[in-house]
């Protein structure tokens, strides 16, 4: 019978690809690692509140998943994002805070989906504030940087989308 542990992390140590060596399980690159990890579970539970009749918002969340794992890979030393990659955020962004612009400061709040939204957004926004901390001691890609940067704000826009799509007013602080 295979096991989903193996035992190695019990001294509180694990594998960092990027340095080819065994850090503790709170270093810098592994909190980033981490951090990333916890937003994307966030999107994923998000994408799994999202109704069936937002298409366009599953499968943006389901590219967002799935970048979000390709800048891990970057972090880990395997170049996985492009400037493709930034201009799809971007874009993203743009078309869904176009629908919906908000008019003041508001609360992150609103039917689930957006909630859940709101909150991968401050995951993805500490994720940021660990990688660059992370990029004052190792080299880290400046294109993972701004990727980590625009997919917090395309999450805000589709949080903002999808509370007013399913008919909640904002909540102005």
């Amino acid at each position: 019978m295979s096991h989903v542990f193996t035992r190695t992390g019990d001294d509180g140590t694990t594998y960092c690809s990027l340095l080819k060596e065994r850090v503790p399980k709170d270093h810098v690159l592994i909190e980033l690692l981490g951090a990333l990890d916890e937003a994307n579970s966030f999107v994923g539970l998000a994408r799994s509140l999202v109704p069936s009749y937002m298409g366009d918002v599953l499968s943006d969340l389901e590219y967002l998943q799935r970048l979000i794992f390709r800048v891990g890979y970057t972090v880990s030393g395997v170049r996985s994002i492009t400037g493709d990659d930034l201009r799809k955020l971007e874009d993203m962004a743009d078309s869904y805070y176009g629908r919906h612009p908000l008019k003041n400061f508001v609360l992150p709040s609103g039917p689930a989906p957006a909630a859940a939204l709101h909150v991968a957004r401050t995951v993805m926004r500490r994720a940021e504030r660990i990688m660059v901390r992370a990029s004052r001691e190792y080299k880290v890609d400046p294109q993972a940087l701004k990727v980590v940067n625009r997919l917090s704000s395309a999450l805000f826009a589709m949080a903002v989308y999808v509370a007013k799509a399913m008919g909640y007013p904002e909540e102005p602080v």
